[in-house]
């Protein structure tokens, strides 16, 4: 189906005079279904399901793929096949993004029946292990009103998803947790951000075991919103947690058993995260609002770009040339941008 993204665009192109960047746009779309346009004397094919636009510079962004759903984007990563994945936290599945460098498509990875929403996900040397809400965590409160986020009750789970897209182990967790960021720690081995408990959880996938890696009330609750630790990666020998309603980044050091070593220290202040990614020089990059931040190691949070469609997850490419978010809100179809690194 053409998405009113694709078309748009197809239009703008079509509608300008040079006949040579007609053709290279036109090239840079998967072709799903014929939509026939006539501009400049010319007739031109096309239909897209996603897109991939120039190489933008420092400053812009483009869209690399279109999702086809405006329903609630949630986390993003890279597998060891090159492919991205996202989560659809609302519409309950994995999406799978990849590109043979012209053209990018999109893909229904794996739904995930019998779940209120998906959340976290990382990559597994045989797929994906991701986190979910087996209950609404949208909830109307007691004396009425429109719903509010309670995480008291959202029956966590932690999903195995294979390299075909089927489950293969579902892992729950109790009540009043709140499985949201996960990270891959070791082979097999996951921690998780709980969004409700100030507490990293150790999950071991194949042994189904979930244990507290690390408890501190840093990562409770607190501040401007209902969600404590949120994102969560592992980078150089660090933990980084992000605490949505403090507005805060810390990160811990892990020892050679893999246990936390001293006690969190602060990175960031004042930009509220969501699931932000570590470049390998220690640079955060983080969507919050409209602005894309880069964080540098000493915590210098700088504005990468300003007045940009936001959302709730970001990602550095594995060659570490990009940074990727997915958009989030509103009732066009959501998209997957990128913008470079210089």
């Amino acid at each position: 189906m053409l998405t009113i993204f694709a078309e748009i665009d197809a239009r703008e192109w079509l509608t300008r005079p040079a006949r040579a960047r007609i053709v290279a746009h036109v090239g840079r779309f998967q072709i799903t279904r014929t939509v026939v346009f006539i501009a400049a004397g010319i007739l031109v094919s096309a239909a897209v399901r996603a897109q991939q636009a120039t190489v933008a510079p420092v400053g812009e962004y483009e869209t690399y793929a279109t999702f086809p759903t405006s329903g609630a984007t949630e986390n993003i990563t890279q597998g060891g096949d090159g492919a991205i994945y996202v989560t659809g936290m609302d519409d309950k599945v994995v999406w799978r993004v990849t590109s043979d460098g012209m053209v990018s498509s999109v893909e229904r990875f794996a739904t995930i029946p019998g779940v209120a929403a998906v959340v976290g996900v990382a990559p597994d040397d045989n797929g994906l292990v991701v986190t979910a809400f087996a209950k609404p965590f949208r909830l109307p409160p007691e004396g009425g009103g429109p719903p509010q986020i309670n995480l008291s009750d959202v029956g966590p789970e932690v999903i195995v998803i294979d390299k075909t897209g089927a489950i293969t182990a579902t892992i729950p967790g109790q009540k009043g947790q709140a499985f949201n960021g996960i990270a891959r720690a070791a082979r097999g081995v996951y921690f998780i951000a709980d969004s409700n408990a100030s507490t990293i959880w150790r999950v071991d996938v194949e042994r189904k075991q979930i244990e507290p890696w690390l408890e501190d009330e840093a990562l409770a609750p607190g501040g401007a919103a209902p969600i404590g630790a949120n994102g969560i990666k592992v980078r150089n020998g660090y933990v980084y947690i992000g605490v949505s309603g403090r507005s805060m980044i810390y990160r811990i050091p892990i020892d050679g058993d893999g246990h936390p070593q001293d006690a969190l220290t602060q990175v960031s202040e004042g930009v509220r995260p969501d699931d932000f990614d570590v470049a390998k020089d220690g640079t955060i990059y983080l969507s919050s609002g409209m602005t894309m931040y880069r964080i540098s190691p000493s915590g210098d949070a700088t504005k990468m770009l300003d007045n940009v469609p936001g959302g709730a997850a970001t990602m550095v490419s594995s060659d570490g040339k990009w940074v990727y978010w997915p958009t989030r809100g509103g009732t066009m179809p959501q998209r997957l941008l990128r913008t470079p690194i210089k």
